[in-house]
């Protein structure tokens, strides 16, 4: 295999978690510095992102980034930064972006250039209480980001190519919805943004009227009422109807401006056989539909059970479902929405024959533990031969799926 050098160490500065831990991304979890206890440039060419990108030179993405990360399956089209070149030549965004180029090329490891990516987590706070969110223990409002980092972020956002503030809900959150109405329109940074749909009022729309969105993703996990509330409402206050009505508008709003919509799904036992009805919602809506199994968040063997627990009726019909959606999406042209659909069918694949048995799942949970408490020498070569064996048992299940499409 290919060593594959990612310019996430190089192009991106990722605020995941209102604590102000930074990563390069939200699929490599290796904390690089801290907004509470330093600068944003103390972070940048610290320590610790000089090693990632050390690293990344000397190992590749594939030595120690989660297999199932879309950009090491050539996903996440959206992340593509490589527009800058429309950008004016004379300007801060495209002069920034091509130093930051240049220096990547170069394989340097301490930057001139500064970010070209910048994610913020404000608050995991939200006004949902979706099923397989990894944040609950956390949502708290008074778990925020620090009024320092909101105010660097505004000197930041003169040389991004893009912004994107995340959640919990962003739109939850007046300080985010502030810094947006504050945005100077007369930069080029293009903003990606995340919401669940739900508190999409008329101010939030005028807002969004004059930013430059590259991206906008809305998460549903159902292609129905009911899933929706089994899913994601669980007794909060929200509206299936308001959230189409909202889709709707974001569908006239992508005609005006054109900007990347998507819509997303994670699979599970409830919304199994919902994948062609929720790859149908997202076109009627001219969205890309992006489904994924879920993760559980915390390893429970309860989560496991009640959504991650398949029978072989619906290991079919899935699998029916994906090969009917994608020459759906393929007609549209959704590159990303093909993949992932490929993807999803080589998990459940690989799903099937291990963590769909509880039993395996225990197993494999006792050897996480074990893992976590070995010397650190220890781990590496370990996590080596995991990822190793990950490869090879997503190599049989891709060979076991090309076998069964040619019966």
């Amino acid at each position: 295999m290919n060593k594959f050098v990612c310019k996430h160490p190089w192009a991106h500065f990722e605020v995941n978690n209102p604590n102000g831990d930074v990563t390069m991304c939200c699929n490599n979890n290796t904390v690089l510095g801290n907004v509470n206890e330093q600068t944003v440039a103390d972070i940048w060419n610290g320590d610790r992102f000089t090693q990632m990108r050390r690293r990344m030179v000397e190992e590749g993405a594939h030595a120690f980034c989660p297999h199932t990360c879309p950009v090491l399956q050539g996903g996440k089209k959206y992340e593509n930064l490589d527009w800058y070149t429309d950008l004016d030549p004379e300007g801060p965004i495209r002069k920034n972006a091509e130093l930051n180029e240049a220096e990547y090329a170069a394989q340097k490891t301490s930057l001139g250039s500064e970010p070209r990516w910048v994610r913020f987590t404000y608050s995991y706070a939200c006004n949902l209480d979706c099923y397989h969110c990894y944040q609950r223990e956390d949502a708290t409002l008074s778990y925020k980001l620090p009024d320092g980092f909101m105010s660097e972020l505004e000197e930041y956002v003169e040389t991004a190519q893009i912004v994107y503030p995340f959640g919990g809900e962003p739109f939850f959150f007046s300080p985010v919805i502030d810094f947006l109405s504050d945005h100077n329109t007369n930069t080029e940074t293009r903003f990606y943004l995340i919401t669940n749909a739900t508190l999409l009022t008329d101010k939030v729309f005028e807002v969004l009227d004059r930013l430059s969105i590259n991206t906008m993703a809305a998460s549903l996990d159902a292609a129905n009422a009911l899933s929706f509330d089994l899913l994601r409402v669980r007794g909060r206050n929200a509206s299936w109807d308001r959230v189409m009505a909202n889709l709707d508008r974001l569908a006239e709003l992508k005609r005006r401006k054109g900007f990347e919509f998507t819509l997303s799904m994670t699979l599970n036992t409830v919304n199994a056989l919902e994948i062609e009805d929720f790859v149908d919602l997202a076109l009627r809506f001219d969205a890309e539909p992006l489904i994924m199994l879920v993760a559980n968040p915390y390893q429970t063997i309860d989560f496991q059970k009640k959504f991650l627990t398949f029978t072989e009726g619906q290991f079919a019909e899935m699998e029916r479902q994906i090969d009917a959606s994608i020459p759906k999406v393929r007609a549209r042209k959704y590159s990303d929405a093909e993949l992932y659909l490929d993807q999803l069918k080589l998990h459940l694949e690989m799903h099937r024959s291990g963590d769909n048995d509880p039993v395996k799942f225990a197993a494999k949970n006792a050897a996480r533990t074990v893992f976590r408490h070995l010397p650190e020498q220890l781990q590496a070569p370990l996590r080596r031969a995991v990822q190793n064996r990950r490869r090879s048992a997503m190599a049989r299940a891709e060979q076991k799926l090309r076998e069964d499409s040619a019966q």
